[in-house]
């Protein structure tokens, strides 16, 4: 009889599953830049890391932009990122948790990052394949801090919140995963 899992895993990807605020920083100055704006890695760091997009980028494109400029330069920002990617720096201890936990739990990514830049990344890190659902910005309505992803997957799975752990980094990802109910473990630094 094949081992049942019960158990479900959920990870956010940026700042939890890797180091990406320099990634992300350097693909979004390039994109900004592009346009006649900027962003610097500490700013970055304190106000955008872990949010969504068309909340961070306004204040950035001077307060009101009109939404197909915060489109255009996220879409810049995608095209950019696969170049940045050597400024990843991966979990290796969430990453050694995760392989000691595959063979008896379901993993699941969840983050409001875009699908295309998810993937780059865990295909760079040869780890796509350790995720059986990858939950991305485009796959919900409503990003984090709203629970909507975190829930989506457990559905998913069918796996409720008490059998279910979340590893997340951001105000918004850490409030997204305490609203779903699982077990919260907040990744500080690595």
């Amino acid at each position: 009889m094949p081992n049942e899992k019960h158990t479900l895993i959920l990870v956010d990807l940026d700042g939890t599953l890797f180091d990406t605020v320099a990634v992300n920083a350097a693909s979004y100055r390039a994109a900004l830049e592009e346009v006649g704006a900027t962003v610097t890695d500490e700013y970055y760091a304190q106000y955008c890391n872990g949010g969504y997009y068309k909340s961070f980028l306004r204040p950035l494109l001077g307060g009101d932009p009109p939404p197909e400029l915060v489109e255009q330069v996220h879409d810049r920002k995608k095209a950019l990122y696969a170049a940045c990617l050597g400024a990843a720096r991966p979990n290796t201890a969430l990453f050694a948790l995760l392989a000691a936990m595959r063979p008896t739990a379901h993993l699941a990514l969840v983050t409001t990052g875009s699908r295309r830049n998810a993937t780059e990344i865990l295909d760079h890190f040869h780890c796509r394949d350790w995720f059986e659902l990858i939950l991305t910005s485009e796959d919900v309505t409503n990003n984090k801090p709203d629970p909507e992803g975190y829930l989506a997957a457990m559905a998913h799975f069918g796996i409720d919140a008490a059998h279910t752990m979340i590893f997340e980094d951001s105000a918004p990802g850490l409030a997204a995963a305490r609203a779903a109910g699982a077990a919260v473990f907040a990744v500080d630094r690595f």
